[in-house]
């Protein structure tokens, strides 16, 4: 399963640019679940991955972390590596399918 994670605060500019340049993203990647996460309302979730700064952006691939972003990524940077960590949610898909038909 691959998860993005962004981590943002209301009052932060930076943010906002970064939700505009994730608009769509949700529709073109269906199978990856995108959640933001609100810092100030949320702080504990943010200390548990270790977010101090807005926007971060964290992707991950089958729970463990594939890709860090701080500050603003730019889209086609932010695609390729959803598509790398969706590359390896599915290898390993794979893997323990060819390991429990063995």
């Amino acid at each position: 399963m691959t998860e993005v994670l962004l981590f943002t605060q209301e009052t932060c500019r930076a943010c906002a640019t970064q939700r505009e340049k994730n608009e769509g993203l949700e529709d073109a990647y269906p199978d990856v679940e995108f959640r933001e996460v609100d810092i100030q309302t949320d702080l504990e979730t943010a200390e548990e991955y270790g977010v101090r700064k807005t926007p971060t952006t964290l992707v991950y691939a089958n729970g463990e972390r594939a890709d860090e972003f701080i500050g603003i990524v730019d889209r086609d940077e932010l695609e390729a590596a959803i598509e790398r960590a969706d590359q390896q949610s599915t290898g390993l898909a794979q893997r323990i399918a060819s390991i429990v038909r063995g």
